[in-house]
């Protein structure tokens, strides 16, 4: 087969592979091979699942292989089989062949053996994908929404360590444990960020562009008084008044400072009502860290007093003393 054929568009390796595929199957059948009815299911899964590897095989040396491998098992099938055409062989021929289909068999990976169309396989569907470590959590996981966790919820050693109140770059977030989670670090350096951006805007309109926007007003009333020009209508309209309701180039610059401002001030509320929020967490932790290790001391305290009990007790009776050893306890 020349080198630029696509094997599988060929209709010459079509006819092979399918004609080889069937009379392997053929050859499995009741009439033709003396197997066990689970062995001959197991080797026409084995044949049907080659296949079905194997074709989208392009290469030509792996063809060759395929092939000569297929025809090698068509001819040991062959021998191992009582049908009348293969009478010829010998019974030593044909016990030969047995043995070494039923050596395949056992030696076969579970892959193979497996029914190609198993009706009860889960359908596989789209490959479920790790989330990102910078991906936030959902909103019922959250630590706003989750804190404080139940003694229950705690895990480990089962003490409760209170989450600290810090600041990052006056961003408010609370300290749980070390190291801090990547999607935290992303959240808090994109705010920063968006937070800087602002503020660049805001200072560029107010110090840069509003500088310009007056002498541009300056130089339009200067034409206005000497030409009587309209800043609106262009250098063609002569007016006699200063046109008071037109906008000024001051306007745009005082807009964007006022809608920045506007931002800014919602942000900063909402992070007032965070810091709110978290310090509450704080402070509900730490009443219930509080009752949590009374309650340990609490417990301990029981268990100490009942070993010295059990103590006192073995004193007093003395079961540990060698000259009791054997005697009725007092």
């Amino acid at each position: 087969m020349p080198a630029f054929v696509v094997p599988a568009r060929s209709g010459a390796h079509r006819v092979a592979a399918i004609a080889l595929y069937r009379a392997l199957l053929t050859q499995c059948s009741p009439a033709a091979f003396p197997l066990a009815d689970d062995q001959r299911i197991v080797l026409r899964n084995i044949i049907r699942n080659k296949f079905r590897r194997n074709r989208h095989v392009h290469s030509t040396r792996l063809l060759k292989l395929s092939f000569t491998a297929g025809y090698e098992l068509l001819d040991m099938l062959a021998r191992a089989s009582s049908s009348p055409a293969t009478a010829t062989c010998s019974d030593d021929a044909k016990e030969s062949a047995t043995q070494l289909v039923a050596n395949l068999l056992a030696s076969a990976p579970p892959h193979l053996t497996r029914s190609p169309t198993d009706p009860n396989a889960q359908p596989r569907g789209p490959k479920r994908l790790d989330p990102s470590p910078e991906a936030c959590p959902p909103p019922s996981a959250r630590t706003l929404a989750i804190r404080p966790l139940p003694a229950t919820a705690l895990g480990g050693t089962g003490v409760r360590r209170v989450p600290r109140l810090v600041s990052a770059n006056t961003f408010p977030m609370l300290r749980l444990q070390k190291p801090q989670p990547r999607s935290l670090s992303r959240v808090l350096t994109d705010k920063i960020k968006q937070r800087q951006r602002r503020l660049d805007v805001r200072s560029e309109a107010a110090d840069y562009w509003s500088v310009l926007a007056q002498d541009e007003d300056e130089w339009d009333r200067l034409l206005w008084e000497r030409e009587g020009v309209s800043p609106a209508d262009g250098d063609d309209m002569i007016i006699d008044e200063w046109p008071e309701a037109e906008g000024s180039w001051t306007d745009e610059p005082q807009r964007v400072v006022r809608i920045i401002s506007a931002q800014l001030g919602v942000q900063r509320t909402r992070t007032e009502w965070t810091v709110k929020k978290m310090q509450n967490i704080v402070d509900r932790e730490a009443e219930l860290a509080k009752v949590e290790r009374e309650a340990r001391k609490v417990r301990r305290e029981v268990a100490r007093m009942g070993k010295k009990r059990m103590k006192d007790m073995e004193a007093i009776l003395g079961t540990d003393s060698p000259d009791r050893q054997g005697a009725k306890p007092l």
